[in-house]
């Protein structure tokens, strides 16, 4: 969303018509609804490791993430639990604000992050009438309970060095041709994978010898096929959440 930043001085609305323009759940609607849904929207900047909402708070706005990424996660006897690890262009816990729902998990920004807040009431009373509205978020909470879905999968059939292999494998074919990079901490690594800070070094050196290794932040694939055959084939299809408009990592 780099037309944002090209326009730093620009009026509040200036800046907002060109966010709309860029989120595709914004984009597609009337411009009389589109309009109304700006006009009760903020923008926030929030830090690495602020808090966005708590779980158990109601919910008084839509999120969407503008650029950075968020942890949706909850804690459990001192251990943090990642649920999704959402990104720029993501709305998260849509389901939430749309029908008046405490949050289940809090959510925290991993980096700087801008998200774009839109007052919860005015998209309850718009979604009532607006059909391309109402589909937008449908096919958002789609998308995500896909996303939630193969990291059950995940979590079922794969081990957590295969989930592990498998996580960095599919990033690095996602920034294909560009460098792959891992976005957050081997702390954040973890908790993403479900496995122990700890244990992460050793599950590291067991996938260098099966191909794939981290240099510092970037993955490095030595050895497909070594790699693709020590995680496992692919227990779901191919990723379609984009086309849903998720990018959840």
């Amino acid at each position: 969303m780099s037309s944002v930043a090209d326009i730093p001085n620009a009026d509040r609305a200036t800046r907002l018509r060109v966010l709309a323009a860029e989120i595709p759940l914004l984009s597609v609607l009337p411009e009389r609804v589109r309009q109304r849904l700006l006009d009760a929207s903020t923008i926030e900047r929030f830090g690495p490791r602020d808090a966005v909402f708590g779980d158990g708070a109601m919910p008084n706005h839509l999120h969407i993430i503008l650029s950075g990424i968020v942890d949706l996660c909850c804690t459990y006897k001192g251990h943090e639990c990642t649920a999704l690890v959402m990104a720029a262009r993501d709305v998260f816990m849509p389901a939430a604000a749309l029908y008046d729902e405490p949050y289940l998990v809090s959510a925290r920004a991993v980096t700087a992050s801008r998200i774009l807040l839109i007052d919860a009431d005015v998209v309850r009373q718009e979604a009532l009438t607006c059909v391309p509205l109402a589909l937008g978020l449908a096919r958002i909470l789609a998308g995500q309970w896909r996303v939630a879905l193969k990291i059950i999968l995940d979590l079922k059939c794969r081990s957590p060095s295969q989930r592990l292999g498998a996580f960095l494998l599919r990033l690095h074919d996602a920034s294909q041709p560009a460098p792959a990079e891992v976005p957050f901490s081997k702390r954040q690594l973890a908790s993403r994978i479900g496995m122990q800070p700890e244990t992460l070094s050793r599950t590291l050196q067991t996938l260098a010898a099966n191909g794939l290794y981290l240099r510092g932040r970037q993955i490095i694939v030595t050895n497909r096929e070594a790699i693709q055959i020590f995680c496992g084939p692919d227990p779901y299809p191919p990723a379609s959440e984009y086309e849903l408009g998720v990018h959840a990592l």
